[in-house]
């Protein structure tokens, strides 16, 4: 399925959650503002992959993306934002989120989640995870690796030095996951943290 939004501003709410997969596609994250957040709840058994792009989720009343539940579509986001949200930008559990040119801007806590068996990695030169961590708890992060199985790959040349910066909370990464930076194949080429 194809979503395709106009410009404009949307919503105002928690969740829109979804189930099965689908294309949602705004006019450029300048353009189309979300005010509710995604969650993205499918098995892979409803298909592969949901793809969000040319948007932003701002000031929803809870978390931008999550991406929760066991054996979840993989989500793709391109050129989006994600700005001022309560609580986390990007959230990852028992989920793949592959994001490329992503921005998290002032969100309440960590801006970036990978948790329990997750894969959040993160591509383009314009990506951006900045002043994240509102909220002052300190094991919230810009870039967060929330379980020892879960790890966030920075897509070369992209470092963590480069695309997280004036995080407050517990500072612009942390967790006990891993944070590396691999090539444009997926081959990892070295433990960043």
């Amino acid at each position: 399925s194809l979503v395709l939004i106009d410009e404009g501003e949307y919503g105002g709410g928690p969740y829109v959650v979804i189930k099965y997969p689908v294309s949602i596609i705004g006019q450029g994250r300048e353009k189309t503002t979300l005010r509710f957040g995604l969650q993205i709840e499918g098995k892979k058994r409803e298909g592969d992959v949901v793809i969000v792009d040319s948007l932003k989720i701002k000031e929803c009343q809870r978390d931008g993306l999550v991406a929760v539940a066991y054996e979840c579509m993989d989500v793709v986001m391109r050129r989006c934002t994600v700005e001022k949200c309560p609580e986390y930008g990007v959230y990852a559990n028992n989920a793949h989120v592959s994001c490329d040119d992503l921005q998290v801007v002032g969100c309440g806590n960590s801006g970036v989640v990978a948790s329990n068996n997750s894969t959040v990695k993160l591509s383009g030169e314009d990506t951006s995870i900045r002043g994240n961590c509102t909220r002052g708890v300190s094991n919230d992060y810009g870039l967060g690796a929330y379980s020892s199985d879960s790890k966030i790959q920075l897509v070369s040349p992209l470092t963590k030095e480069k695309i997280s910066t004036s995080n407050g909370g517990g500072g612009n990464w942390g967790g006990p996951g891993t944070i590396e930076q691999v090539g444009e194949n997926g081959v990892v080429l070295q433990v960043v943290y």
